[in-house]
């Protein structure tokens, strides 16, 4: 495990809590880190290899310090699969040693956690696993050693985060070898076998608005079952608005809606001559549910759009960026908050309420070039 850090002092104890993890498992664990720890040696019986690096080129200039580390001594040889990985994400214990099995165990020559369909479709890089094939490429050890060092973020998201999946298609032996692990047929097989999971998607859903990518939604559930599936007689007859009497508005009141269930009650309370069950219109808003969140579901930073639902299901990495970025509001860091390990809770808060919304605290050339994604 190539696992790249920034930490000074001291290590987190989520990281600490991953490389024991790891260690438990009997992966070997190289680190490269941009700062200095105080007494890297309390860590050697969780660490194998440690390198202190000059703090340029972001986290792409680290994964290219151990690459070149693993190349050098011809680690890969011997290297059934390796998992690059950094802490710009916080790990969870409710999931982690679970999460590292798949990873390492998966048989797909290059695996993300998450992936991202924004430009253009690419493996999230803060977590990507690689098979023997793929680290004895002569293209992919090409690419780091070719790799040029930049601490502009948007150049380092370009030839590194994409430069890398553009590599990793190249070279993998067919396309669905180049994957995430909870990708979008995976989020649909959980919900088609988990209907409590589907009655709690308005509240694993993010509630920032900071950011433009759709959400899961009620009301554009409810939006979409109108125009498919239901009508009324004033619609119909074209007398909507037209000599209603207000006795006949006594039905449209507004109504709490917290789940799929009570939306399917709402909706077969209020139906009239149909021959269905509440069983068939609960079945029907499942489907609408899940295509609905699906499609939501790969808008944008995956991770980021559903870090909240990807936790509770099993992924325990969590970007540590969301608040700053907008994609996440306090109300989605207490919602992580609540589905952690109470040991870990104190901890997350701390890191991400550090790292308050950025186009809120930042002020002149900074908040310029916050909006540009520069910093």
């Amino acid at each position: 495990m190539l696992l790249v850090l920034y930490e000074k002092g001291i290590l987190r104890n989520a990281v600490i809590g991953l490389l024991q993890s790891a260690k438990k498992q009997g992966i070997y664990t190289l680190c490269v880190n941009t700062l200095k720890i105080s007494d890297i040696e309390q860590h050697k019986d969780i660490i194998d290899c440690y390198i202190d690096k000059y703090n340029y080129g972001r986290d792409f200039g680290s994964y290219k310090s151990g690459f070149e580390h693993i190349f050098r001594r011809g680690i890969q040889k011997d290297c059934p699969r390796l998992l690059m990985i950094n802490d710009s994400i916080f790990f969870s214990s409710k999931h982690i040693d679970k999460f590292l099995e798949e990873m390492f165990n998966s048989e797909t020559e290059a695996l993300g956690a998450t992936e991202n369909f924004e430009i253009e479709h690419h493996l999230g890089s803060f977590c990507i696993a690689f098979d023997k094939k793929i680290l004895n490429n002569e293209i992919f050890q090409n690419y780091w050693k070719n790799y040029e060092l930049t601490d502009v973020r948007p150049d380092v998201i370009k030839r590194g985060e994409m430069g890398l999946s553009k590599t990793l298609k190249r070279v993998v032996t067919s396309p669905d070898q180049f994957k995430a692990l909870y990708d979008s047929t995976r989020i649909a097989k959980v919900l088609e076998t988990n209907t409590d999971l589907i009655d709690s998607l308005v509240t694993l859903s993010r509630a920032s608005d900071l950011v433009d990518w759709p959400k899961y939604s009620t009301a554009v559930m409810i939006q979409g079952l109108t125009k498919k599936y239901l009508y009324n007689s004033y619609n119909l007859m074209g007398l909507w608005g037209e000599d209603v009497k207000s006795s006949e508005l006594e039905d449209f009141r507004m109504n709490f809606v917290m789940s799929t269930k009570s939306l399917a009650g709402f909706v077969y309370k209020h139906l009239e001559d149909v021959d269905l069950t509440y069983n068939d219109v609960y079945k029907i808003i499942c489907i609408e549910a899940i295509a609905h969140f699906v499609e939501t579901f790969s808008r944008g930073s995956q991770i980021h759009q559903n870090n909240i639902f990807l936790h509770h299901i099993g992924m325990p990495l969590i970007k540590l960026d969301g608040l700053y970025r907008g994609m996440l509001v306090s109300r989605d860091v207490e919602s992580i908050a609540q589905d952690l390990d109470d040991h870990q809770v104190d901890e997350f808060r701390q890191i991400m309420y550090s790292r308050p919304f950025g186009g809120n605290v930042l002020f002149g050339w900074k908040r310029a070039a916050f909006y540009r994604g520069l910093i």
